[in-house]
């Protein structure tokens, strides 16, 4: 490649021959030389979604990536003007011998779409997107495998310009509810009289509890609370159901609680914790990140007491839903994975792709095995007898009845 910068500064530019849209391609090694790209797109209100956000993968690289192996290979594409056209917030990291080029964030974000200009996005080609490859991994000589997972086909009004590529059905979909009316018109809308009924008697009983109440999280004591209860709280759900416990790999959660905390004193945090809570407990718990209008949640949990017969997580959903609507966001989701209460609030499919490009003979062996891993465990989930299977397995295996979602959303 031929450097603008000395490499000491991170970062690499290379014009691309013939392509009137893309006129310079940088790749960024750090955080901070991407940054003035990164804010500008976000600024001018680029396609992506909230897991793409510069302050929220900044957190996550430099408590939780740089400890299992990330380096950022972030790339971005300019105008003949020099502003960006899009941001392409990757990773490199090697997974046994395969050098692999991924999205920022792994298992620990929903969805993955890049930034996009929005023109640039809706005129963009494959074989540009191609010559931005080879460009950026030197003809494929830096890599084996770029593997892009979790993308959505469509984020808001904008097609994924990474779906013109080959690619393949993710073995989890998404979905997502609009939120196209008050708050309480609005559950009205999505619930059926029957399961709304159901729902009332449960918060009747929750309600007579001592001190019921449900609330967003507001100041750094009631953050740091919530949280001590909430990774205690997932760390008897993993061990019930015999998984690893996520949130005990190195540096997630100090990246929690920091994203937690950031934009807290401006009312705008960058993880935002909505509690349901009575009688001295913490019943019910969700978090999410959010940006251009939608918000996603993270990650949840619920009590183990007998109060979890009256469904909190459910209660507490109607109630986040409602306000979330009344603050005048667009669009909600519950994460990727299946589950039966996000069907009951979020109906409308959010389908997600892989691309998985091989550049080296031994990045092809890769991807052969990754892609048939991938149809076999989207058979299981999406077939309802498979998936029922493989929970009674673990029940009887383990002993004991109960759920888990892993931190991106899915269902374990």
């Amino acid at each position: 490649m031929n450097l603008t910068l000395p490499r000491d500064f991170h970062e690499s530019s290379t014009r691309l021959a013939g392509s009137d849209r893309i006129a310079h391609v940088h790749v960024f090694e750090d955080f901070a030389a991407a940054e003035f790209h990164w804010r500008w797109l976000e600024r001018e209100h680029a396609a992506a979604t909230p897991y793409q956000q510069y302050d929220l993968l900044e957190l996550w690289q430099r408590n939780v990536g740089q400890r299992a192996g990330y380096m950022p290979f972030i790339v971005v594409g300019c105008d003949t003007a020099g502003q960006p056209l899009f941001l392409w917030p990757f990773g490199k990291v090697k997974k046994g011998l395969v050098r692999t080029l991924q999205f920022l964030g792994a298992n620990h974000v929903n969805f993955n779409f890049g930034l996009w200009r929005r023109d640039a996005a809706a005129t963009i080609t494959a074989m540009d997107i191609r010559k931005t490859f080879r460009q950026a991994t030197d003809d494929g000589r830096e890599f084996d495998l770029i593997l892009l997972r979790n993308q959505p086909k469509i984020w808001g009004d904008v097609t994924n310009p990474f779906a013109l590529l080959p690619h393949s059905q993710s073995p989890n979909n998404g979905r997502r509810m609009d939120l196209s009316a008050p708050g309480t018109e609005l559950i009205n809308q999505q619930l059926s009289g029957s399961m709304r009924r159901k729902l009332r008697a449960k918060q009747r009983r929750l309600m007579e509890l001592p001190n019921y109440r449900y609330f967003r999280a507001s100041a750094p004591g009631e953050v740091d609370g919530f949280l001590n209860e909430f990774f205690k709280l997932k760390s008897m759900h993993f061990s019930a159901l015999g998984l690893k416990n996520v949130f005990e790999q190195p540096g997630v959660e100090p990246f929690v609680r920091k994203a937690c905390h950031r934009g807290l004193a401006n009312g705008r945090p960058l993880i935002e914790v909505h509690v349901l809570e009575a009688d001295g407990q913490m019943l019910a718990m969700f978090a999410g990140t959010s940006s251009g209008g939608r918000f996603t949640t993270m990650f949840n949990t619920y009590t183990l007491s007998q109060h979890a017969r009256q469904s909190p997580g459910v209660v507490l959903l109607q109630h986040m839903i409602s306000d979330l609507a009344d603050r005048g966001f667009k669009s909600f989701d519950l994460g990727i994975g299946e589950a039966k209460y996000k069907a009951v609030f979020c109906k409308q499919p959010e389908l997600l792709f892989d691309t998985l490009l091989p550049l080296t003979s031994l990045g092809g062996m890769a991807a052969f095995v990754l892609t048939t891993a991938s149809s076999l465990k989207r058979v299981v989930k999406q077939n309802p007898t498979f998936w029922a299977g493989v929970q009674a397995f673990r029940r009887r295996a383990f002993g004991k009845r109960c759920r888990t979602i892993n931190f991106s959303g899915e269902d374990s």
